[in-house]
């Protein structure tokens, strides 16, 4: 177990190795050994020190720090020594309900994959991270909230979620090129500016069920067409013509049915 100060000696008394054959009449500091093994008394009324068959006075002829015996006077050569490392009680004490705060605990607080953090009485909320994901887990009863000011704003209960007021989700510019590859990991709404003739290849990273809507501008040139791969599916199976005015945008709203099966709704010259 792990002390904070000096850790106690329980048991019984322990007989300290002779360090007489040391004292030399200036020498004052002495290692203490039990065994010729290091031993740290606590504190000198934890000793009894003898010289010369007189038992010296705790922190008047001597002092402890850790296993060093320091004496007051040096001893003289030839005298004999006796030191006896007393036993202690160790004294045990509940920490009381409540009383250990946060700044007590080590910062940051590691935890082990699959090490848990539960909450309520029958553990109902448990926080981890399994090796693979980290996870939020509503166990008991209840559903799971995430509030503002004490206000639900999300809330996720056994037949889904619900959200209460406004979400958005960000327009991630495309970058412009011959043919055009959308990212579905980096966003639901995506903007491009046509600067040339471009053909959309078939989106990476899709998940079935994502959708958004792609925002296509004509430069100020104008007169840009554009061709789609056949994941993206239009009403009639014909794709649309783009709006060719200079500066005009065309959108495109979708959703992902299955791979390679994107449903598409054009609206043209929105403005």
């Amino acid at each position: 177990m792990a002390y904070l100060g000096n850790e106690p000696n329980p048991g019984q008394n322990r007989e300290v190795d002779d360090i007489s054959g040391s004292f030399n009449g200036s020498t004052t500091a002495f290692t203490l050994q039990v065994n010729s093994q290091n031993v740290s008394p606590g504190s000198a009324n934890a000793i009894i020190v003898s010289l010369g068959g007189v038992i010296q006075n705790p922190n008047t002829d001597y002092t402890i720090a850790s296993s060093t015996l320091t004496f007051t006077t040096a001893p003289a050569s030839g005298l004999s020594f006796f030191g006896l490392v007393l036993g202690q009680q160790v004294d045990t004490e509940t920490t009381a309900d409540g009383s250990v705060s946060g700044t007590k605990l080590t910062n940051p607080l590691d935890l082990a994959d699959n090490h848990k953090i539960r909450f309520g009485t029958g553990n109902d909320l448990e926080i981890f991270h399994n090796a693979s994901n980290s996870v939020i887990n509503d166990a008991g009863t209840g559903d799971l909230l995430l509030q503002l000011g004490g206000s639900t704003k999300f809330q996720v209960a056994s037949g889904g979620v619900a959200l209460t007021g406004g979400a958005a989700a960000n327009i991630t510019a495309l970058s412009d090129g011959a043919t055009i590859t959308i990212d579905m990991a980096t966003a639901c709404h995506h903007s491009v500016t046509l600067g040339g003739n471009r053909t959309f290849a078939a989106p990476s990273n899709q998940v079935v069920g994502q959708s958004g809507s792609i925002f296509i501008t004509q430069d100020g040139t104008g007169s840009r067409t554009a061709s789609f791969n056949a994941a993206f599916k239009f009403v009639g199976g014909t794709a649309p013509t783009l709006t060719t005015g200079a500066g005009l945008t065309d959108r495109i709203d979708y959703i992902i049915k299955s791979s390679n099966v994107i449903h598409c709704a054009v609206s043209l010259d929105v403005k």
